[in-house]
């Protein structure tokens, strides 16, 4: 199967201008229109490809996976043809807890890991609150909670159909984040960096830190002011990072150039 033909892989810049390759994993409910803004501002080297899970945008019709294991298995299978030139793996509130599972996946089935992991606005793997259960609210409590976040666009959570359409994978992915049973394991050796802001309700600062756990290599964290929204707002600050620190990771690692 070809890229541009794979279901889980939105792609939103040109195969052939990529040295580098990021591969994003999006919010809970989000898909590949999260990460439209990272195709007009990474440079022309950095290959924009976005996780499009089961249950949303093309994939609607189809039903949303509901367990990390069973995820990150399907992942490991279905972005293999993605694994052929230097890579990171980018994952923005609960998507990065997924980034950072199948990260775990790679190295232990002896795939070619990814040369960074990003992590954007949420806690350290080991932190994250499982017993929030998000995944169990109410209609309008789960509308409350994603308006609380502002990311949701207000047209779907008050647009009666448009949630309907809306709540089948938000709600599966939360279920994904927050049954996750976290296991203690080497850490990855490769750099770690993290982006947060200072008044997120999602996360705070120690549990941002906490990610350092997570790698033998360098770590970084970038604090940003504002909530959760700071992903769009400072998109460009964080974009520019990125590519830096991928380029420079893959400088580092023997044999990431082949």
């Amino acid at each position: 199967m070809s890229i541009s033909t794979n279901p889980w892989i939105a792609r939103l810049r040109p195969a052939s201008s990529g040295r580098y390759r990021l591969i994003c994993f999006a919010h809970a409910g989000g898909g590949a229109a999260t990460f439209r803004g990272f195709a007009q501002d990474l440079p022309e080297d950095v290959d924009l490809c976005v996780v499009r899970l089961p249950g949303r945008e093309s994939r609607l019709r189809e039903l949303p996976v509901r367990k990390m294991g069973e995820l990150v298995g399907l992942l490991e299978e279905a972005l293999d043809e993605l694994l052929d030139v230097p890579y990171g793996l980018f994952g923005y509130c609960s998507g990065a807890l997924t980034a950072f599972e199948l990260a775990r996946r790679l190295r232990d089935g002896g795939n070619r890991p990814p040369t960074a992991l990003f992590a954007c606005a949420c806690p350290s793997p080991a932190l994250v609150l499982r017993g929030s259960g998000v995944h169990e609210l109410s209609r309008p409590d789960l509308a409350e909670h994603l308006d609380a976040l502002g990311i949701i666009p207000d047209t779907i959570l008050n647009t009666p159909g448009l949630f309907d359409m809306f709540e089948p994978s938000v709600r599966a992915d939360y279920e994904v984040y927050e049954t996750d049973e976290y296991v203690a394991a080497a850490p990855l050796d490769l750099p770690v960096s993290v982006f947060g802001a200072t008044e997120d309700p999602s996360t705070t600062v120690p549990t941002l830190l906490d990610w350092r756990g997570e790698t033998s290599k360098d770590f970084s964290l970038r604090l940003f002011p504002g909530d959760h929204g700071f992903f769009e707002k400072d998109r460009r600050v964080i974009t520019d990072a990125v590519a830096a620190e991928l380029r420079g990771a893959a400088a580092r690692t023997p044999g990431a150039g082949r």
